[in-house]
């Protein structure tokens, strides 16, 4: 009877004890908190990448509007899109990676006398000019979810601008 009696002492000890709740919500909380901690991170860099190749086109596309249209500047202007200056860069001077001088289209409208200057890096890999360039995460964001889910959208900015024909 009185072992009885002890046991039910302890167990409702044990039921009113709140020592470790707190341990089991952050247990569940915890990997909620990496796989939100990842898919922001991951945004925030994709569209850092972006941007940046976005201002890049827009660099060149305005260095190209105010310069002779000739193979030697359009050079230039995929160097000022890949490394952010007029010259050849090495590999861990571009401005992002996986950007190559062979990604970048420069196109112009008007012919013979050029009216429009575009810059762009192609969306779709069937494009004749250039190549798409992929985003390459850092997390794997579908295995901390357990899914094939895999986030790697395409970097395609594109700027047009005026050209001003030099006089």
């Amino acid at each position: 009877m009185r072992a009885r009696k002890i046991r039910t002492q302890n167990l409702l000890y044990f039921a009113r004890n709140e020592r470790g709740g707190a341990m089991a919500e952050l247990a569940i909380l915890v990997p909620l908190l990496a796989v939100m901690l990842a898919a922001v991170s991951e945004f925030g860099r994709y569209f850092q990448n972006y941007t940046t190749m976005s201002k890049a086109t827009r660099a060149a596309a305005r260095y190209l509007s105010n310069h002779p249209f000739t193979d030697a500047e359009k050079a230039k202007a995929k160097n000022l899109v890949v490394c952010g200056k007029l010259t050849a860069c090495a590999s861990n001077e571009r401005l992002i990676q996986g950007i190559e001088v062979a990604k970048v289209c420069i196109e112009s409208t008007g012919s013979p006398i050029v009216e429009t200057v575009t810059v762009r890096i192609p969306r779709d890999p069937a494009d004749t000019c250039g190549a798409t360039l992929d985003y390459t995460p850092i997390f794997n964001i579908g295995a901390l979810l357990h899914t094939s889910f895999n986030f790697a959208p395409k970097i395609s900015p594109r700027t047009t601008m005026r050209y001003i024909p030099s006089s």
